[in-house]
Formats: structure tokens, C-alpha cells, sequence
């Protein structure tokens, strides 16, 4: 099967757990509340205490229920609250400054409390002109290499562009991602998720320079992938568990040890790390027998000593999320 059919198939479920529509909060419990500025707070208990990440707070850019698109922060009360307008933005990254906001044809990079103003913004020079499918993963390394992914029903695309935005294909580029993200390990190396020869769903490194792809053999049917800004850390999800380690992790010959697992109709997506590597957070829903997804939630974890310990169960105050990164 082609990259474009396996992902025309996939698009339902993609468009369900990967960027959860509308029905997913209209189903969830409790209900999201309005999307307005300022909005009334959401809150929930922590699983346990929440310990501290460094001063990093969690981003969400999503659509509130009142259909307008924003960034919406985490704050250390557990409480939600939008924190920037976001018109037209369809991906949201990390970049070494703050974060990166992916609106048209550029990459914007928003930093300071609110999030309001564009510091600076790249305008993507795409080699034959601009795809039809919207950016929906981006990345920028500590050097200024922008990643970047980009999908719709019929295509999926992924690519590197240099600080003045100049694109170029990526080389070798996933085969037949079950979601379709990007991020960067170090200066060359990035990660993906790829199907390899035996039609596995795995994590995988692509390497810029060399031009080579290397799965990562000890976990199979990845579904989703993150990676700390540091690159010691990464975070996957199957079908039945979350992950998180370094990379060797996942390049072992046996499975890693699961930091937790996953309930029969729970699914999870949109995961996201710290700077360090010692916090983890995702949204997590529960799948009906129409193939909605209720009970939207945040779930967070935290590294304590040698293991993970959950420390968040929040619901979330959004009609669709598209993407979430940890602001240093």
C-alpha cells in the first residue's frame, strides 16, 4: 500500500487522536468551557503533589469551543488560561529561544509570558513552490534548522529548512507514518515515526547529513513520539503503554519497561517533554463505541529518582487540540 493510501485510511483516526475534533470535547467530562479571554479556569487534583519543572510551563495551542484558535498555558495552580491569539496556526514546536508557531507559509517564533508578538518569523522558500497540505509538526534546533512536516488527506511531507527558510526534502523520509510528527535529537538527527519492511509502526532516527534512516527495533507499533530539547530523553505511546528513556532505550533487542499503560478504550497523543527530559505530559481520551473520543484529559508524569510517577489528571477547557510543547 502507498504512503498516500495508508494515510488516507489512517486519516479518520489521525484527525480522532491526533488532533481530537469537536465531538471529542463535546463528548468529554466535564464539559470544556469557552474558549474567551480571560476564561473561566479549569481545574483539577493532582494525581500527587506536582513537583517543579525549572520555571517550564506547558503550551497548548488549540480551538477553543467558540471556534477561535489560541495558546492556552498551564499554570502552576493547575489552572488553564489563554495566554495569545492564534489565528490560522496549525502547528506548534519548540524553538531554542521559546516556541515556534506554524501560521501559512511561516514559522513564527513567540517568546515572553503572553505569547501575543512574533520576536522573529521565517518565511518558507518551498522548492517548486508551496504543497497544498498545511505544516502540521515543526521544530527548530539550537543552531536554527527548522523541521518540519506537513499532511492532508492525500499527501504527507517532510522536510528541513535552513534560518532564512529555504526547504529542502527530507531524505530518506518516514514510510507510511501512523502520525505524522518531526523533532530534532541533535544537529542531524531527528525523530520520526516509521513503518518498516514488515509494516511495523516504529520510532526512527533520520539523519539530515547522511541521508540514512535507522528504526529503532525494541518497540513496535508506535503510535506517537516526543523528544526532550536536550535529546536524552524520549517519550513514546502504543496502543497499550507510554515509554520514556534515552534513545538506547528503544534500540535495545527487548522492550523497555512501560511507565504506565493504558486502559481498553483509553487512547493518548499529543505528548510533549521538558527541557531536561524529567516531565512528561499528553492528552488522553476514551474512545466510544461510535469512534468518538470522550473524557478529554491532561495527564502528566514526573521523573523521580529511578522512575516515573503520574502526577496530573486534568480536564481540559478545548474543542481541538493541535499541538502542545513545554515553554523553557
Amino acid at each position: 500500500m502507498s504512503k498516500i493510501g495508508r494515510w488516507q485510511r489512517l486519516a479518520g483516526f489521525l484527525a480522532m487522536v491526533a488532533l481530537v475534533g469537536a465531538c471529542g470535547a463535546a463528548h468529554s467530562s466535564p464539559k470544556p468551557s469557552p474558549s474567551t479571554s480571560p476564561v473561566p479556569a479549569v481545574t483539577g487534583t493532582p494525581a500527587v503533589a506536582t513537583p517543579s519543572s525549572g520555571g517550564a510551563r506547558l503550551i497548548v495551542l488549540a480551538v477553543g469551543s467558540d471556534g477561535k484558535t489560541g495558546l492556552w498555558a498551564l499554570g502552576p495552580d493547575e489552572r488553564w488560561s489563554v495566554v495569545a491569539p492564534a489565528p490560522g496556526a496549525t502547528a506548534l514546536g519548540r524553538s531554542p529561544d521559546d516556541v515556534a508557531v506554524a501560521v501559512g507559509g511561516e514559522i513564527e517564533v513567540r517568546t515572553g509570558p503572553n505569547l501575543s508578538a512574533s520576536a522573529s518569523a521565517a518565511t518558507l522558500k518551498w522548492p517548486g513552490g508551496s504543497p497544498s497540505a498545511p505544516i502540521v509538526a515543526v521544530d527548530i534546533s539550537a543552531a536554527g534548522e527548522i523541521a518540519l512536516a506537513t499532511a492532508d488527506d492525500n499527501a504527507v511531507g517532510f522536510a528541513v529548512a535552513g534560518a532564512d527558510g529555504t526547504v529542502t526534502a527530507l531524505t530518506p523520509a518516514p514510510t507510511q507514518p501512523f502520525t505524522v510528527g518531526i523533532a530534532w535529537l541533535d544537529e542531524s538527527r531527528l525523530v520520526v515515526v516509521s513503518t518498516d519492511n514488515r509494516q511495523v509502526s516504529r520510532l526512527a532516527i533520520v539523519d539530515s547529513i547522511a541521508h540514512s534512516i535507522e528504526p529503532a527495533a525494541a518497540l513496535a507499533g508506535v503510535r506517537v513520539v516526543a523528544v526532550s530539547a536536550d535529546g536524552r530523553t524520549i517519550a513514546a505511546a502504543t496502543g497499550t503503554a507510554i515509554y520514556a528513556g534515552p534513545l538506547s532505550t528503544f534500540q535495545g533487542t527487548s522492550a523497555p519497561a512501560p511507565i504506565d499503560s493504558l486502559g481498553p478504550a483509553q487512547v493518548v497523543w499529543a505528548p510533549a517533554l521538558d527541557s531536561g527530559g524529567s516531565r512528561l505530559s499528553m492528552l488522553s481520551g476514551t474512545v466510544a463505541s461510535d469512534g468518538t473520543v470522550g473524557s478529554v484529559h491532561e495527564i502528566g508524569y514526573a521523573l523521580e529518582g529511578p522512575g516515573w510517577t503520574k502526577v496530573l489528571d486534568l480536564a481540559v477547557p478545548f474543542a481541538r487540540v493541535i499541538g502542545q510543547v513545554y515553554q523553557p
